[in-house]
């Protein structure tokens, strides 16, 4: 089953959690912390790789999920 990363509206945190792709679309999953089915799906960059090279410290890899000009080198 995939990982998804969602806020929830109701206690404001941040969680992943693996479910299936039909209860992410039939809104089945609850929050961990209060139990709440009222999330905000959270879409972050995956790092891309270039196949040979080496990936170096990205000074934004914070924010821009490695897959800035810094990421592979």
């Amino acid at each position: 089953m995939p990982f998804y990363d969602f806020l929830c509206k109701g206690c404001k945190i941040e969680f992943n959690i693996s479910a299936s792709m039909e209860d992410k679309a039939e809104c089945r999953i609850p929050c961990p912390e209060c139990g709440s089915t009222d999330l905000i799906p959270i879409y972050k960059a995956a790092p891309a790789f270039i196949k040979g090279e080496r990936v170096r410290d990205c000074p934004n890899s914070s924010s821009c999920g490695m897959t800035c000009p810094f990421a592979c080198g």
